[in-house]
């Protein structure tokens, strides 16, 4: 009979050991899931800040490309306005 009560008492405390694993393995199926969630709202908000700082770097070479042309254009306009007027004013009605 002892070795009954042995094996007995050998199942229910594999058992308990069996039981105790099975709950750390759910805690750590819950922590996993809540990884998963957060690496997805990093993933958001890493996707996030790419596309603004694309729009920013585009912005930021509009104003550079713009400011440039002014720079640039500003000069020759300004040497060719005599002659734009001269132009102009050769091909007013009138003046034939």
């Amino acid at each position: 009979m002892q070795s009954s009560e042995a094996s007995d008492s050998f199942q229910q405390q594999v058992l308990s050991e069996l039981k105790q694993i099975n709950q750390r393995l759910d805690r750590v199926e819950t922590d996993i899931g809540r990884v998963e969630a957060d690496i997805e709202k990093i993933d958001f908000k890493f996707d996030t800040y790419q596309n603004a700082s694309d729009q920013v770097t585009r912005l930021a070479t509009t104003i550079v490309i713009a400011a440039a042309s002014v720079v640039i254009l500003s000069p020759v306009l300004q040497a060719i306005t005599p002659a734009i007027s001269a132009l102009v004013t050769g091909i007013a009605p009138g003046n034939s």
